[in-house]
């Protein structure tokens, strides 16, 4: 029974799956503006530290919970339209390895369940590179995403966990675009405070 009992990152009570306090406190959360994607939360808090416990130690439960986020704010916004096929920004296969899923394509398959929408894995990492710990100018410059080829054009929703500068999304969108997308919405759990809101 232990072995399906963890930490909650966010208030540090042992549950079994997600935590119903921090749930009610995220959904309480103000939406942030994106001018690169739809966001459900600020990076910043209870929202961080769910993340971090959902990125660096596997606790998979609160991925329905961000997912959740995602789809109300999604629904909010009417001019998405309909969704064809849902997609994510693939991580690296070495921090797919050490974290044990790709939390992107977790949230991204979640998301496509309850659209009632494929999920297809449309773009492809171009670089090894990541983002995490490097400056915002470098992350500026993006990951380089290539995207395969679309017979029918479609509208695409691609899912990310974090947006920082927005790169990575703008070169999702380029790919998507070029490779046949009709229309591309990007969505993402949450964004970090512009940098003059950063203390």
């Amino acid at each position: 029974m232990g072995l399906f009992i963890y930490r909650c990152a966010g208030c540090g009570q042992s549950i079994r799956n997600t935590c119903a306090q921090c749930a009610a406190k995220i959904a309480l959360c103000a939406q942030p503006h994106c001018d690169d994607a739809v966001v459900a939360l600020s990076y910043v808090g209870l929202t961080r530290d769910l993340m971090l416990g959902f990125k660096y130690r596997n606790q998979r439960a609160v991925a329905t919970m961000f997912a959740e986020r995602m789809l109300a704010t999604l629904r909010t916004i009417p001019e998405t339209g309909r969704i064809d096929v849902v997609t994510w920004v693939p991580t690296t296969r070495e921090r797919r390895v050490a974290r044990g899923h790709d939390q992107a394509e977790t949230l991204a398959r979640i998301v496509g369940k309850s659209l009632g929408v494929p999920v297809r894995k449309l773009l492809v990492r171009e670089t090894g590179g990541h983002q995490t710990g490097h400056s915002r100018a470098q992350r500026l410059v993006g990951v380089a995403l290539r995207a395969r080829l679309m017979s029918d054009p479609a509208t695409v929703l691609v899912v990310d966990d974090v947006v920082t500068t927005g790169a990575t999304m703008r070169m999702a969108k380029r790919a998507l675009y070029l490779a046949g997308a009709a229309r591309v919405v990007c969505i993402a759990v949450a964004a970090t405070p512009a940098p003059a809101r950063r203390r």
